[in-house]
């Protein structure tokens, strides 16, 4: 059954699981442009409504574009576009996380104020071995991020790091309609040995590296990646995504 077809039936359905969002078969026919099978499980698409996610393209060219639209309704207590996944990792393993982003040649930024704007990151959450759960559990910002901006003209992506993000690397400058490539490798812990790496494009070697504690907590943090920014910038944004890979690695 072509993609095309899979999302053809989605649209049938309605919105993923009810209202404006849609039912899970849509919600997979997203998901699988972009993603492989064996993490589909572990994947969400945390969208207000289907008019901020769509398909781009068919067969092996198809990806998936991201948007945020002026005034749209918060989502998850943001304003928001993203891909979830939580891939499941304990304390001490070693994941590297992979996708292909592009942002389109239209795209407007929020220059010269550069208030916050993520294209990735990874959250704590509730440990449910522990009867833990996400009522009273605290709000806390993501200990690693990469976030966007514009500095000399240009687009660039950093990265914040740290359960109080007390480390901010970069910028690495990128281009408007092009598509780029983040790789990121993360040892995690809640202890001095945690680092991650962020690979760029085709960098054989990591183009900012950060070490100690990345964890809030002992259980495994999930990682969301499109778009979630300030909620006073007004402007109409879309971030294409494709051919995302998680796995996990050697530890050093």
């Amino acid at each position: 059954m072509t993609r095309l077809l899979l999302l053809l039936i989605a649209l049938a359905l309605g919105a993923f699981g009810c209202g404006k969002r849609g039912s899970r078969e849509q919600e997979l026919a997203y998901l699988r442009t972009i993603l492989p099978d064996p993490l589909l499980e572990y994947a969400h698409v945390d969208v207000p409504s289907r008019d901020n996610v769509t398909i781009i393209g068919e067969g092996p060219d198809a990806h998936l574009a991201l948007g945020i639209r002026p005034g749209q309704a918060k989502h998850r207590g943001g304003i928001r576009a993203e891909v979830s996944v939580d891939f499941p990792h304990h304390e001490g393993d070693t994941v590297g996380y992979e996708w292909r982003f592009m942002v389109p040649t239209n795209f407007v930024s929020d220059t010269p104020k550069n208030r916050w704007w993520v294209i990735g990151q990874w959250h704590d959450q509730p440990d449910r071995s522990k009867k833990e759960s996400w009522g009273g559990f605290p709000s806390r910002s993501p200990p690693v991020l990469i976030g966007l901006g514009e500095t000399n003209g240009s687009l660039a992506i950093g990265f914040a790091y740290g359960p109080k993000q007390s480390t901010n690397l970069g910028p690495l400058p990128i281009r408007r309609g092009e598509w780029h490539r983040i790789a990121m490798v993360i040892h995690w812990s809640q202890g001095p040995s945690g680092t991650a790496q962020l690979f760029l494009d085709d960098m054989a070697k990591p183009a900012l590296v950060a070490k100690g504690p990345n964890m809030h907590n002992g259980f495994q943090h999930y990682l969301k990646f499109g778009m979630y920014r300030h909620p006073e910038i007004a402007t109409e944004n879309w971030i294409h995504v494709d051919d995302v890979k998680i796995e996990k690695r050697a530890s050093p």
